[in-house]
């Protein structure tokens, strides 16, 4: 397996990973919006390939902090392939985004998962990640 950062051949991939998440958008959404990201010093977006295909992928947001010395990333969105998950891919893209925050002068990672996501709540569980329950939201629409 090889890691890498994402390249715009890669937003295909990108996009049928999502849609396996449940985020069925349109590819143009998905290539306009990796075009914001990719141009963003405090983005990041990484990717798996084996055998020259994307099996998983992940997206980092460097957020600084007023008040604290040591900033935070965010993970926004970790995928990985339906038909090759438990074979390490998540890890290996978990180590690289904490190895990227750790070099960014972060102290910490964050991330948010949905209820119902309860597979992915034991993995980052393993991973050493603590639930943290109080999370708000708002929609501005």
């Amino acid at each position: 397996m090889n890691i890498r950062t994402a390249k715009w051949e890669d937003t295909q991939a990108i996009c049928n990973l999502l849609k396996q998440m449940g985020y069925p958008q349109p590819l143009a959404l998905i290539q306009e919006k990796f075009e914001i990201l990719h141009s963003d010093p405090k983005a990041a977006i990484l990717v798996v390939e084996e055998e020259d295909t994307v099996c998983g992928f992940l997206s980092l947001y460097f957020i600084p902090q007023i008040a604290l010395k040591g900033d935070f990333a965010k993970v926004c969105y970790l995928c990985v392939d339906e038909n090759i998950r438990s074979k390490g891919v998540g890890h290996l893209l978990l180590q690289q985004a904490e190895q990227l925050a750790r070099q960014r002068g972060c102290d910490r990672m964050e991330l948010h998962s949905g209820e119902q996501r309860t597979l992915a709540h034991q993995f980052y569980l393993r991973e050493g990640y603590v639930d943290a329950p109080k999370y708000f939201r708002k929609a501005l629409n």
